[in-house]
């Protein structure tokens, strides 16, 4: 009877060390497969150690992804994403992803679909409590990486990432920006502000331009051009600055600047824009488009503007640069990309490197 009792009771144990066992197997699993970032809103979110699909329902996250080389993660993105010939050529199955944002607002049937463990958002979107409170429901964890100023970009970048354990890249790509910034900055020492052009930039339409504290506006300050909405006092405010004709008319800026072809040929082609002095001279640029457009309130690229518009205006200063190699280097370095001549002048073109959302031939 004893022997029986003793055979139970070893059974139990047993029974016992292996739930124990398994219970801190588990919390141990659990604390593997769990880890906490802060994101640009200071906020600290519990991710996945190890995201697999992630939704990008704001274009630069995609973008940073890429530059990371984790960009075959994203399951969801913009459409303007899948459009980007830089894009289509590092992951040709972008653009059979899912749209899961549009519009402001966010699809969860689609992000169930594609089964989403990982969001990544806009300040705007995280804004939003009704369309943050889907992601909630759904139990999907969201970062928030966004950026107002050149100073905002460098922490998205660490927090992209520390998102994907790749702090030594993002540090890397970081080290170039803050490089490119500084070898600008040199080259424009001596130039002194009051006799800098004054400058119009249109940001994807004529008449949107940039607001006081805008990124694209510090991009002007530092490539040392008078942003003239800035300078004059836009009526315009907040994210999306439209200004009226007649405002452009009294700046009567030096020159003109598009992160858009179509709106430079729009600008050199229309009769009421005739009369400025820019148009009359033919001072209407494109600024270069690459993984992003690189003067654009969203774009990780701000260093690359800063240097494309201090060479437009300042080339004297960069007489021993070679912009194509830079330019070259840079994303074979950053992006992985290995791009023949033609791809680097559609570049610094502006021109062709927006695509239809199918796949590179």
């Amino acid at each position: 009877m004893r022997k029986k009792q003793n055979v139970i009771i070893s059974i139990i144990l047993t029974l016992m060390l292996a739930l124990t066992i398994t219970g801190c197997g588990g919390d141990s699993s659990s604390a593997q497969a769990d880890r906490t970032v802060t994101d640009c809103l200071g906020r600290e979110v519990e991710i996945p150690d190890n995201p697999q699909n992630v939704a990008c329902l704001y274009a630069t996250a995609a973008h940073m992804m890429a530059m990371l080389d984790e960009g075959d993660k994203i399951v969801g993105c913009p459409n303007g994403v899948k459009s980007d010939v830089l894009m289509q050529m590092k992951y040709p199955g972008i653009t059979e992803t899912a749209t899961p944002h549009q519009e402001g607002s966010v699809n969860a049937e689609e992000l169930l679909r594609i089964d989403t463990d990982l969001a990544l958002v806009s300040y705007s979107l995280a804004a939003s409590e009704g369309e943050m409170a889907k992601l909630d429901e759904l139990g999907i964890p969201y970062v928030v990486i966004d950026y107002t100023t050149i100073d905002e970009l460098r922490t998205a970048v660490k927090v992209a990432g520390d998102v994907f354990d790749k702090q030594d890249k993002a540090q890397e790509y970081l080290e170039f920006f803050d490089d490119t910034l500084t070898m600008v900055d040199e080259r424009l020492a001596d130039v002194d502000m009051k006799d800098a052009p004054s400058v119009y930039h249109s940001v994807n339409e004529a008449i949107r331009t940039d607001p006081e504290g805008s990124i694209c506006g510090e991009i002007m300050e530092k490539a040392k051009v008078e942003d003239v909405s800035i300078a004059k006092g836009t009526l315009a405010t907040g994210k999306n600055a439209y200004v009226t004709l007649e405002e452009i008319y009294n700046w009567d800026p030096d020159a003109f600047i598009a992160n858009e072809y179509s709106v430079t040929d729009y600008i050199l082609s229309d009769s009421k824009w005739s009369r400025l002095t820019a148009v009359k001279n033919k001072k209407v640029y494109t600024l270069p488009v690459g993984a992003t457009r690189w003067c654009h309130p969203g774009s990780m690229e701000a260093h690359m503007g800063v240097l494309a518009v201090a060479l437009q205006f300042y080339p004297d200063r960069f007489d021993d640069f070679d912009m194509k190699k830079y330019t070259a280097d840079y994303y074979e370095s950053y992006f992985g990309l290995e791009l023949d001549d033609n791809t680097i002048d559609k570049i610094l073109a502006g021109e062709g490197m927006r695509a239809s959302n199918s796949p590179v031939q």
